[in-house]
């Protein structure tokens, strides 16, 4: 007689599937947290995230097979999100002429990074994962400084430190091996400008893939959160995957829709909002133009019972 999975196993089972769904529609950030207990379940999340690990590293992160980070400059914030400390060389770095602690976080972030800052601590809370994000500091005649950090929360510690802030640099490991190369240094760097565009490009992708459950911001929007203009985006997107942004970003929605109707028996209103439509008739509509038919019908006809 077959043992029948516990309740916790069958939420564990449902995590996996729905990273795996996540990895089939592109998303590669996606984590799952290991609760230790080293059964069938915890390998294969360890497998899971080991291989989205390598494949959005080798496909999606080009410019750091080159380069390796190194930590740079770490700052620590209290509950409110107010600086309490950081790093002897922090304020060199950043052109500070003045005393930063006690000062909010948003004096020397750019809004859209204290929003993503924000953000990643809500979802990730005390998870073991770190993402490594690029955040904007604000420093002298208000430009920017752009810099990857992780961020997450404290535990145990001082209570006027709740949360940390790494932030690295990344180091050419020619660069430290003394190989400097002086020559073709016209050539070398068309090839770093064209590398960083389709690096761009790419994490704009990403972007887009990790948010298919929200609503597409505007190519402005979407060029500032990039650091980039509107028509150098809209431009090199189409020319790399030739395709618009907004019609890629409707193509998969669509596709992880069609996914889970496929795959699992979430009711259809519950899939439409998974795939960021707040209509249902929108979802029908758009969906019935992609694959010519209605998503029931779709079911009907593609789900596994029956086949």
């Amino acid at each position: 007689m077959k043992k029948q999975m516990s309740k916790e196993d069958k939420m564990r089972f449902d995590s996996l599937c729905n990273q795996i769904i996540e990895i089939a529609c592109g998303n590669f950030m996606f984590r799952q947290d290991s609760p230790g207990r080293s059964d069938p379940f915890d390998t294969i999340s360890l497998l899971l995230n080991m291989m989205s690990e390598e494949i959005e590293d080798s496909c999606f992160n080009p410019q750091q097979l080159m380069e390796h980070p190194e930590l740079y400059f770490v700052i620590f914030l209290d509950k409110e999100y107010h600086i309490s400390a950081y790093t002897p060389n922090t304020p060199q770095i950043l052109q500070w002429d003045k005393e930063y602690r006690g000062r909010p976080v948003s004096e020397i972030l750019s809004n859209i990074s204290v929003k993503m800052l924000k953000e990643e601590l809500r979802l990730n809370r005390d998870k073991n994962y770190r993402r490594l994000l690029f955040v904007d500091f604000v420093i002298k005649n208000i430009k920017f400084y752009r810099a990857f950090c992780t961020v997450q929360k404290m535990i145990g510690s001082d209570a006027h430190i709740s949360y940390v802030m790494n932030v690295f640099r990344f180091k050419n490991k020619e660069r430290e091996g003394g190989k400097r190369r002086t020559t073709a240094r016209s050539s070398n760097s068309e090839k770093k400008e064209s590398t960083a565009t389709k690096s761009l490009v790419k994490q704009v992708r990403l972007y887009i893939l990790r948010n298919l459950h929200k609503e597409l911001p505007s190519l402005k929007e979407l060029g500032l959160i990039h650091r980039t203009n509107k028509t150098k985006l809209k431009e090199e997107f189409k020319k790399m995957y030739g395709i618009t942004i907004p019609r890629f970003h409707m193509q998969k929605r669509l596709e992880k829709g069609a996914l889970l109707i496929r795959t699992t028996e979430i009711p259809i209103s519950i899939i439409s909002q998974k795939c960021g439509f707040k209509d249902h008739s929108h979802f029908s509509r758009k969906f019935r133009l992609q694959y010519g038919k209605t998503p029931s019908q779709y079911r009907i006809e593609n789900s596994f019972s029956s086949s």
